[in-house]
């Protein structure tokens, strides 16, 4: 679309997606939907970021739809955990007061240029976060009355992101942790923070799950999607569902920075 506009160009290049999806889905869904009405298939979710859908389904019904000419791929949505757990203290700079991982990349340096994310959203894909930390809490996306925490719950399919497990309230502070608390953490302190839950308390999650949380953000207007996360032993079938959300993605203006 040659749009210059970048909310407009994104608007309407998501809804050619939606509409693509909802067109080359249209025979498969209808057969789920009637497999659920018999109690074979639940859970169903259409994925129109990378024209998938994920499921509950019986083998009768896995077979019937593997014969089927519109499907590409079928593979198991495992829920696997999804995030390296080791977290170290942060070191100090001689200073004390920013944290070794910014000064490492000069990211202080590049603050005195003007960049310290202010008008920026980013959205973090994780375990949630603690949206009451002090660090974080004075510059959260104001999601509205829908969502008035800052976010949203894929595993639970709310709007509370709350993060019980920890691993995304730490990627949170590295993404925009301004230091209120005593120890400037974050990259981009002055970023505005999208919540995004994707993992359970366990940290664990599924592609599907990655899938539905970067819609969300981008639905929402996020400019950042971080994901310091991961699917160890990746499938095909993962890879290949990924790997075309990060490329829409990218069309639709939005870079992803995902664990590597």
């Amino acid at each position: 679309a040659n749009i210059s506009d970048k909310q407009m160009r994104r608007s309407v290049l998501i809804d050619e997606l939606k509409l693509f999806s909802e067109e080359k889905q249209q025979d498969v869904m209808s057969i789920l939907r009637a497999e659920e009405n018999n109690n074979n298939v639940n859970d169903i979710r259409s994925h129109w970021l990378s024209n998938a859908i994920s499921c509950n389904a019986n083998r009768d019904v896995i077979y019937l739809l593997a014969k089927h000419p519109d499907i590409e791929m079928i593979g198991i949505d495992g829920v696997t955990q999804c995030t390296g757990l080791t977290i170290e203290n942060e070191h100090l700079t001689a200073d004390s007061e920013l944290t070794y991982n910014v000064s490492m990349v000069n990211a202080d340096k590049v603050w005195d240029l003007g960049y310290t994310g202010k008008g920026v959203i980013v959205a973090i894909v994780d375990s949630g976060v603690n949206y009451n930390h002090v660090d974080l809490a004075d510059h959260l996306w104001d999601g509205g009355a829908q969502y008035p925490n800052h976010g949203y719950n894929v595993i639970d399919n709310n709007n509370d992101p709350m993060d019980n497990f920890g691993h995304g309230t730490h990627c949170a502070g590295t993404i925009c942790g301004d230091g209120t608390s005593g120890l400037a953490t974050g990259m981009a302190p002055d970023a505005t923070l999208m919540c995004i839950k994707v993992l359970d308390d366990y940290g664990y999650g599924s592609t599907s799950s990655f899938n539905a949380g970067m819609e969300f953000a981008i639905e929402h207007q996020a400019d950042i999607i971080s994901m310091s996360i991961g699917v160890m032993n990746a499938s095909v079938a993962d890879k290949t569902l990924m790997r075309n959300t990060c490329v829409n993605a990218l069309q639709l203006g939005v870079i992803a920075a995902v664990a590597a």
